[in-house]
């Protein structure tokens, strides 16, 4: 049993159920309602409305001094239908009086103190749309402390940059609905959207109130009229027929922004109510006057849909099969659409992270949350043991971060981040938490041996990285996790295409952005070689898919944000090139190898931005050999230190051999520079040769796609 079925089966148990029914017509059918009270809170409830949850069913919440009257407590309507259904009677007073609001006060109210919600798989989902923050965090307080729904029965359906930071400042972001990521999540998303009024038409309803009527489920409707034409008719009487308390039909009715309570999906702004609406008022109007018969309805009505079709911003959007017409509508459904135009709500999902159950903090001490699992609760119980002496936690925020090839189920991804505040600390700091890629004993202590030696030096990686320790599942070994901090900055391809404008904020590349750029990307390949970064699998060096971040930092004598540094946020693979002969031909296929990589990967950098490639290698390189004088200086003044330095690991992981081949091999390089830098300029050349005659796309901010975020590429490994 949901929680909502729950609610309305202690309602009318333990309710007092007012005398009297409701009965009134609307939209072309009548509707009978009941009311209880529970305490001083009121509840009306349309006849059968338990039977009808499955079909995201209206709800309203009012407080009773904002409907006129001297009374405390609330009024909840769950009704079918859209939010007008129960609006009507509840402001006008039909409503047992519930309301003594003037009429000319009633849409002002309406619209600023009732808080419109739906039924959506067993939860209230509440949309805030014009409402005051204030009046959501009440209904929200009542709905799950009076009413005991719980936490995870209520949902935040905008993500309003206002509601989102309160609800994270109380460590229950994961309670505001999060945006999909992948396609599979975007279908599902539009899938639980549809939604019907009255009538067999079926919409897509969005967290706004608006429906979206698709190309395609118009011509499902036109189908209709040939086997039920009283069906037909009723779904066209609900477009274009004024109901009862209404002046204008719902396709003229304006919703939200430029958006109308239904809206023809995929036209532009106005275009519908100017073209196709009198088409389909005059084909209402000829059917009511018996002017036109079944047969002449459906030739009319296909006719208007002929004329629908090429209005559409793109042929791909009369196919709700396209990838297109998902992306585009799942904008309008969440509402980011009104963000891409300029609204204050929050940008399209929160940097490729999505918020899981954690805890409350009260006193320091974690309040665990409904869904909590035993991964965030040891996440925080960990995070608690950090704090110093006369430091607590005020806030925490658990996430999963999700790469290009994020899938399955949401809270199964191998990484995470806790995001958290402290009393001693006016910021918020980030730990990144991943499982180790391997559950073997000892692997975790190998791990943080290569890191320690990496980072002495001169490797730029996470700051902290601590093991813990997860209990083991029925019949298989202990998992080992660790956290660690994030690397500030962004991957490459996810660095704000602003970041390269010219200060003066035109759109013009600054030329000197991006060769300073391709001079950190060398940093960071003199890193990744020098780590002997290598995956059997896809016999790569990790170079280039999202694990160097690059920081940037306002230069005051540009009066800009300019590239600062790069750091590698992954270790995986590191110390893996298969061979360890000490040989001149290995030197020469490790030389090659990383080499061609690099080169690959700068050519693809170069084609993207105003940017020679030649200049682009000659700053590359120039990052590259700064970068392995660095390590190599570093090593030469501590070298007894690295000979002497022999943890306690298991043989097989053989990290004394490796370790002693990575700094005879770092040496090398230092020294073959020269030679590394003849080779690595012959093969930007023919990359940069293969890729002019194909000009590559400059990379664009994609709206309906979630931004990319640092510390996120492919999240397999360590």
């Amino acid at each position: 049993m949901n929680a909502v079925r729950q609610l309305l089966s202690h309602v009318k148990k333990a309710g007092a159920r007012r005398p009297g029914v409701v009965v009134m017509s609307s939209m072309g059918r009548n509707r009978a309602f009941h009311a209880w009270d529970v305490g001083d809170d009121t509840f009306v409830l349309e006849d059968g409305i338990c039977a009808r949850l499955g079909d995201r069913p209206s709800v309203l919440i009012a407080s009773k001094g904002d409907l006129g009257r001297k009374a405390r407590g609330r009024v909840m309507t769950i009704s079918t239908g859209n939010h007008a259904v129960a609006a009507v009677p509840l402001l006008d007073g039909r409503f047992w009086g519930l309301s003594r609001l003037k009429r000319q006060r009633r849409s002002a109210v309406l619209a600023s103190r009732v808080l419109c919600a739906n039924v959506v798989d067993g939860a209230v989902e509440m949309s805030q749309r014009d409402v005051p923050p204030e009046v959501l965090y009440a209904a929200d307080e009542w709905l799950v402390g009076v009413l005991s729904l719980g936490m995870d029965s209520v949902v935040i359906g905008d993500r309003n940059a206002v509601v989102l930071e309160r609800y994270r400042e109380m460590g229950q972001e994961w309670r505001v609905k999060p945006l999909a990521w992948t396609d599979a999540e975007i279908k599902t998303a539009l899938a639980a959207s549809r939604k019907r009024i009255s009538s067999s038409l079926s919409y897509y309803h969005s967290a706004r109130g608006v429906h979206f009527l698709s190309y395609s489920e118009f011509l499902r409707f036109v189908d209709l009229a040939r086997d039920d034409f009283h069906a037909f008719v009723e779904g066209l009487r609900e477009l274009v027929a004024v109901y009862e308390g209404s002046t204008r039909s719902f396709t003229r009715m304006h919703k939200h922004r430029w958006h109308h309570e239904i809206e023809l999906f995929g036209i532009g702004s106005g275009i519908a109510q100017e073209r196709l609406v009198p088409e389909l008022e005059d084909l209402m109007e000829s059917i009511d006057l018996g002017r036109a018969g079944r047969l002449g309805a459906i030739q009319r009505a296909q006719e208007i849909a002929a004329l629908w079709e090429p209005l559409l911003a793109s042929p791909s959007l009369a196919d709700e099969n396209s990838e297109a017409f998902a992306h585009s509508l799942y904008m309008n459904i969440t509402g980011e659409v009104y963000a891409a135009a300029g609204d204050s709500s929050s940008p399209a999902f929160d940097d490729r992270r999505t918020a899981l159950p954690g805890a409350t903090f009260s006193g320091g001490r974690p309040v665990m949350h409904p869904g909590a699992d035993e991964r965030s609760r040891i996440l925080l119980s960990n995070l608690s043991s950090m704090m110093s002496k006369d430091e607590v936690v005020e806030y925490a925020n658990v996430y999963e971060l999700r790469g290009d090839g994020s899938a399955g189920r949401l809270g199964a991804g191998r990484t995470r981040e806790v995001v958290f505040k402290t009393n001693t600390s006016p910021l918020e700091t980030s730990l990144v938490e991943k499982r180790l890629s391997r559950a073997s004993q000892g692997y975790g202590g190998y791990m943080l041996a290569r890191i320690g030696a990496l980072k002495s030096l001169g490797v730029r990686l996470s700051a902290f990285y601590r093991l813990l320790r997860r209990r083991a599942q029925k019949g298989r070994r202990p998992l080992d996790f660790y956290i660690r901090s994030r690397c500030e900055g962004e991957p490459l391809d996810a660095i704000p295409a602003n970041r390269f404008c010219l200060a003066d904020g035109s759109q013009a590349e600054d030329r000197d952005v991006v060769l300073a750029l391709a001079t950190l990307m060398g940093d960071a390949a003199a890193q990744n070689m020098a780590m002997k970064k290598y995956d059997p699998k896809t016999r790569s060096p990790l170079y280039g898919v999202g694990k160097e971040i690059y920081f940037f930092e306002h230069d005051i004598q540009r009066g800009k944000m300019y590239p600062k540094s790069v750091s590698t946020c992954s270790v995986r693979g590191s110390f893996g090139w298969p061979r360890l002969d000490r040989t001149a031909e290995n030197l020469r296929e490790i030389a090659g190898f990383y080499l061609g990589h690099y080169a690959r990967a700068l050519g693809e950098y170069a084609a993207k931005h105003a940017v020679a490639a030649e200049d682009a290698a000659e700053s590359f390189f120039g990052g590259f050999e700064f970068r392995t004088r660095a390590m190599a200086w570093r090593l030469s003044t501590m070298k007894d230190r690295f000979d002497s330095f022999s943890p306690s690991l298991p043989a097989r992981y053989g990290f004394g051999g490796k370790l002693k081949f990575a700094l005879w091999s770092l040496e090398r390089q230092a020294k073959g520079l020269p030679e590394l830098r003849r080779r690595f300029m012959e093969l930007a050349a023919g990359s940069a040769a293969r890729k002019a005659a194909v000009k590559l796309p400059r990379r664009r901010e994609d709206h309906y796609r979630p931004s990319a975020r640092a510390d996120v590429g492919r999240p397999a490994g360590d």
